[in-house]
């Protein structure tokens, strides 16, 4: 992402082999920061990301929706939804703003928190992750985020109130207009497979045993129409995809504790360490051993 497609601000090169985005943002206690981006790769990320069209159009996929964006549209991902970014026209610009959940958080001190928030980071609420010109207060929601954009990029003194009066506004506005958003036309739409409820199921059972046949059902399509979807949705065959859940969250246990890697390999899922050593090295370019000590 950013002005080099395969660069998320100087972290890691992203490829289909990594859709876990390990995104920058140089102040954990405020954690927000703002790409300036060509296309973006497909990726998902632990952070709330906001698309912002500044000019041209541009192709964006969700989960499985894939939407056509102009001028002055926004996508709203939410925290953990696989989404990606293709530029239609040369001139085309999008701001990515990517935050944590945590700059919008009060721990509970006052009610909006329980309310609003935990509602939809929990997924319990749903919002419309795409805000087109002709909606409800688009107009109000562009300057908020125009004015977001720029107290980052000059950060005087106080920027960091002026860009949390403005997320909230944001969300304030959505969360009052969104029961009155129209769904978008189908025709918008080149693809629309109900996979969003899986993905949900895959990232908290990842460790689990779940057979292609399994995710099929919930989906209610045949095993074989589900492996050409999965795959045109995330680049992806379904068994590669739960190793690539595995895989990101091992490496997160790798660098957060100090539990051993049998213990770990086994919390993930895998029965075999060897297997899981070959994977983990395959999938990192390098040793789950040799992970720990660069951290």
């Amino acid at each position: 992402m950013k002005e080099d497609v395969n660069k998320l601000g100087g972290v890691e090169e992203m490829t289909m082999a990594h859709l876990k985005e390990m995104t920058y943002i140089p102040d954990r206690t405020f954690p927000i920061n703002i790409f300036f981006s060509t296309d973006i790769p497909l990726h998902w990320h632990d952070h709330m990301e906001w698309i912002f069209i500044r000019n041209g159009k541009a192709r964006i996929q969700i989960d499985d929706v894939f939407v056509y964006l102009q001028k002055g549209e926004v996508a709203f991902v939410n925290s953990k939804q696989l989404h990606a970014a293709w530029r239609i026209d040369e001139n085309t610009e999008m701001i990515a703003i990517v935050f944590n959940e945590a700059i919008v958080r009060n721990s509970g001190l006052d009610h909006t928190e329980n309310l609003y928030f935990t509602p939809y980071l929990s997924q319990q609420l749903k919002l419309p992750n795409f805000i087109m010109k002709n909606e409800i207060h688009t107009s109000q929601i562009i300057l908020s985020i125009t004015s977001l954009v720029d107290e980052f990029e000059e950060k005087k003194a106080g920027y960091e109130l002026f860009i949390k009066a403005e997320l909230f506004r944001i969300f304030g506005l959505i969360f009052r207009n969104y029961g009155q958003l129209k769904q978008q036309a189908i025709n918008r739409y080149q693809i629309n497979y109900n996979l969003t409820a899986l993905f949900d199921f895959l990232r908290d059972h990842y460790y689990e045993q779940i057979s292609v046949n399994e995710a099929s059902k919930m989906v209610n399509l045949s095993p074989n129409h589900f492996c050409k979807v999965f795959k045109k949705v995330t680049g992806k065959t379904f068994i590669e995809y739960i190793q690539l859940l595995r895989i990101n969250e091992a490496e997160k246990m790798l660098i957060e504790t100090n539990l051993p890697v049998t213990v770990i390999a086994e919390k993930v899922g895998f029965g075999s360490i060897t297997y899981f050593g070959r994977l983990f090295k395959k999938i990192k370019n390098v040793s789950p051993s040799a992970r720990r000590t660069t951290y």
